[in-house]
């Protein structure tokens, strides 16, 4: 029996990514939370480093 690969896509996460620090950066610029390390690091981590993690491996 041969071995099946899966592969998964890496859209949903970075959408995910996307919409939450969307969302926390436009609260921030509402005014009713302060800009912390915390909104630009999920967009970092988030955003761009969780969605090239799993497109290149294929996590």
């Amino acid at each position: 029996m041969a071995e099946q690969k899966h592969s998964v896509n890496p859209g949903p996460l970075g959408l995910l990514g996307f919409g939450m620090t969307t969302v926390l950066l436009n609260l921030h610029n509402a005014g009713i939370i302060p800009l912390s390390l915390v909104i630009v690091a999920m967009g970092f981590a988030l955003g761009g480093g969780g969605s090239n993690y799993c497109g290149y491996y294929g996590v």
